[in-house]
């Protein structure tokens, strides 16, 4: 059997920070970079193929109907906006997501941060309820510890880099906005929530997954970017220990490798017909 391959399309939705852009790329070149790291380490996973696409969805860049034939999963990144936002491609890309998952059950679409809460959004939200909003206890930023649901951990098994809290996955934070959702819709699964934030993505085989945290990010990029993203009402003291919970471990290439037997759940080839499951 040929090895199984994958075309990831990613929708950057935002320049990384001016720091990080010359050293490792757009958004989509670091997902890439951490997605064929964590395939290499991943049990059952070395001998995966992948091919990249990548769209600037900032500019109103999206995969024609052509492309998405051949299109396995949308990977929709992090970005400085807010998912509830009026800009025009915000819209259009919240509209974009709503068709793929109602009329392109192949698709599996990802989420990280912004992409998380756009996706919920597109899918939750009504004019009425959204479901995206201004988190009233602030920031969630650096390395913090998600408690994951045991629906999770049933799909997916414990998290083998942290041997010491396995239940327990360790990512790099930087958000003000959260999701909130009561209850889920039929099928869909919280994956974990941390002391700050309540639903830290969601879950559904084969369509959709999603991360409030920063699989991507590592110490360099997240020290960066809240650098960067400094409020004023920040004192230095609060700067200093953000940047301090930055530098710690996380889980990132376990998280990727969950994202990739997410990709290859009930996956059925359009064009030979064969399955595989992961």
């Amino acid at each position: 059997m040929a090895p199984t391959r994958l075309h990831l399309a990613v929708l950057d939705c935002d320049t990384p920070v001016p720091t990080v852009l010359p050293k490792l790329g757009r958004y989509s070149d670091i997902f890439e970079s951490l997605l064929r790291d964590a395939a290499s380490k991943t049990r059952g996973l070395t001998k995966l193929k992948f091919d990249f696409s990548s769209y600037d969805s900032v500019l109103g860049e999206l995969p024609t109907s052509e492309e998405l034939d051949h299109i396995d999963g949308l990977i929709i990144t992090g970005s400085a906006a807010a998912a509830y936002d009026a800009e025009p491609w915000i819209k259009s890309l919240t509209e974009f997501v709503k068709s793929i998952y109602i009329s392109h059950p192949y698709i599996k679409l990802f989420g990280s941060c912004f992409g998380h809460q756009l996706i919920c959004n597109a899918l939750f939200s009504t004019p009425l309820e959204p479901v995206v909003s201004r988190d009233p206890k602030g920031y969630e930023l650096g390395v913090q510890p998600i408690t994951l649901t045991t629906t999770f951990l049933n799909r997916f098994g414990s998290v083998t880099s942290n041997p010491h809290s396995p239940k327990e996955l360790r990512l790099q934070f930087v958000h003000a906005d959260h999701v909130v959702l009561p209850t889920l819709p039929e099928g869909f699964h919280s994956i974990g929530r941390s002391k700050h934030c309540a639903l830290q993505g969601v879950w559904k085989k084969g369509r959709v997954l999603t991360y409030q945290g920063h699989a991507e990010f590592d110490r360099f990029i997240n020290g960066e970017s809240i650098k960067a993203f400094r409020k004023p009402e920040w004192s230095d003291q609060y700067l200093a220990d953000s940047l301090m919970a930055v530098d710690a471990d996380d889980d990132a290439v376990w998280a990727a490798g969950v994202m990739l037997r997410f990709f290859l759940e009930r996956m059925e080839s359009r064009r030979t017909g064969s399955r595989v499951s992961y």
